[in-house]
């Protein structure tokens, strides 16, 4: 799996304020079925399916990441949402750090397997501390998306 074949530069966010959890993941479900030609039901769903994972446990992972991730009905393939946030906000992360780097992964329901290596690649790239840097020094959209894809080739 590569970055690019979950991410495409429309759903490559750079300094999105958010001003709660709660929030981001609301601006994250409505920008993610906007692309996708989604209404708002579907935006409603995708929005309770993230919350429901949220409910299980954080997917603040650390080091300032979350890896929010569900999965949902009417998806075809896994699509990645990669966000740069202007100004970092508590997500309830496992080392209590506030989080400002956030890959959000919708999934088809049937794919379970799919899900697990998409989601532990994404985990590997946003542990390491290189890759973490090279995003935080994004300042565009365009800058967001070049240095997660260049990412992949590196790693």
């Amino acid at each position: 799996m590569k970055i690019s074949d979950v991410l495409s530069p429309a759903l490559t966010l750079c300094d999105l304020s958010g001003a709660s959890k709660k929030r981001v993941l609301e601006d994250l479900s409505a920008l993610i079925t906007k692309q996708l030609g989604g209404d708002a039901e579907q935006t409603d769903q995708l929005f309770h399916n993230l919350i429901a994972r949220e409910r299980l446990g954080s997917t603040g992972i650390g080091e300032g990441v979350a890896i929010p991730h569900c999965r949902a009905s009417g998806f075809r393939r896994i699509y990645g949402c990669l966000i740069k946030l202007e100004k970092s906000i508590d997500f309830d992360a496992q080392d209590d750090q506030p989080v400002d780097l956030i890959f959000a992964l919708v999934v088809p329901e049937e794919k379970n397997d799919e899900h697990l290596a998409t989601l532990a690649r994404i985990a590997a790239l946003m542990q390491d501390k290189n890759t973490r840097e090279s995003l935080r020094q994004c300042s565009s959209n365009e800058e967001l998306y070049a240095a997660a894809t260049a990412l992949e080739r590196a790693n």
